[in-house]
């Protein structure tokens, strides 16, 4: 046990302090009451710990008892905080439905949270890594970003709000880290196309980069590992005044990544400032107008779409050695050109051609 643990035991009302004292001087509490004017019945409220030493309390028997107000005072605060402490233990047990919303092992794994094993560290764990006080606290913070109808209904659709909560609560705290600039939507329109010239570059090279054109420009850009089943590629929302992109870390491939960086950065140009874009499997949106939108930006800022279609024109089952040569000549990853071929089903999934596709992949 702790010792923190074992102080709480032996942590006792001021009242059993107040009882020894006055049998040690053989003063009874009636004379007690004469001597401070401190009515009886409050005094022995004191001894049974159902009543608060206050600051005039203590002074009065600091006179009287010859023992200083801040021994009192001091003896009141511990008592109340064990109280208090005791009250909230005892309530975090009846937070074990709340925490079971939380894939908690996982969390733990990727260090989102200390590891725990018992119902009340847990609830403690999650409360402090939300900054919320209570479950309540929690519902009324993430529950108003409307989580669940943002994907379409299933068995785990709490589950999935859980985990999607604690994954937008990571990227917030590394929001919290960073010190971008203003939002400045000039210079994000012209970080926009210096970021699309990185597709050919390794993630290494290009995160920092993508980071600091973002963050001149006053977006926040944040990468944050996946939670199973969470089925999140990216999300675009304004925080504490300023867009925040935030992607995941494990990708499939890097024509799913770029596609949705630029697809949330269009978002970032929409300026919806209330918000909250989900990009993933099983995402629903009320303003499909706006979704696709950003799905024409993306997938024409990466490949302008003359180009595509004089590519398709020519080439109407291109091969690998075509598909690179077409890259090459718009300046990007022939991977992001073969995912879209797939997605518009001109090439099976299973095409030779898929293996042009980068698999990103970074430690956690």
């Amino acid at each position: 046990m702790s010792n923190q643990a074992t102080n709480m035991l032996y942590v006792t009302p001021p009242g059993d302090t107040l009882l020894e004292t006055l049998e040690a001087l053989g003063m009874s509490q009636v004379e007690l009451e004469r001597r401070t004017g401190i009515n009886k019945k409050t005094i022995n409220q004191i001894i049974k710990g159902k009543e608060p030493i206050t600051q005039n309390t203590a002074l009065a028997l600091e006179k009287v008892l010859k023992v200083p107000a801040h021994f009192w005072m001091n003896l009141e605060c511990r008592y109340r905080e064990h109280l208090a402490k005791a009250e909230q233990a005892e309530s975090m047990k009846l937070h074990a439905e709340w925490v079971r919303t939380f894939p908690y092992p996982e969390l733990a794994r990727l260090s989102f949270l200390p590891a725990a094993t018992k119902i009340g560290e847990k609830a403690t764990n999650l409360l402090e890594f939300f900054g919320v006080s209570d479950p309540k606290g929690w519902e009324q913070t993430y529950g108003t970003m409307d989580l669940e109808l943002s994907f379409r209904q299933s068995t785990h659709v709490q589950q999935k709000r859980g985990a999607i909560s604690a994954w937008l609560r990571k990227g917030e705290l590394q929001a919290e880290q960073c010190s971008p600039q203003d939002f400045d939507e000039t210079k994000f329109k012209e970080a926009i196309h210096q970021i699309r010239s990185l597709t050919c570059k390794s993630p290494d090279d290009f995160i920092p980069e993508m980071k600091k054109l973002c963050a001149e420009a006053g977006v926040l850009y944040i990468l944050v590992p996946e939670l199973s089943g969470m089925g999140i590629s990216g999300v675009m929302r304004w925080y504490r005044g300023r867009p925040m992109i935030q992607q995941c870390l494990r990708f499939k491939g890097n024509d799913q990544f770029w596609f949705t960086f630029f697809h949330e950065a269009k978002h970032v140009l929409q300026k919806r400032k209330k918000d909250i874009f989900i990009e993933g499997k099983n995402a629903q949106h009320e303003d499909q107008a706006r979704e696709d939108e950003a799905n024409r930006f993306s997938g024409n800022l990466l490949i302008p779409e003359d180009d595509w279609k004089s590519f398709l024109e020519q080439f109407q089952n291109p091969k690998s050695s075509e598909i690179k040569a077409f890259a090459n000549q718009i300046d990007l990853h022939p991977g992001i050109v073969v995912g879209r071929l797939m997605r518009e089903e001109i090439l099976a999934y299973s095409h030779p051609a898929r293996h042009l596709i980068s698999k990103y992949v970074w430690s956690v």
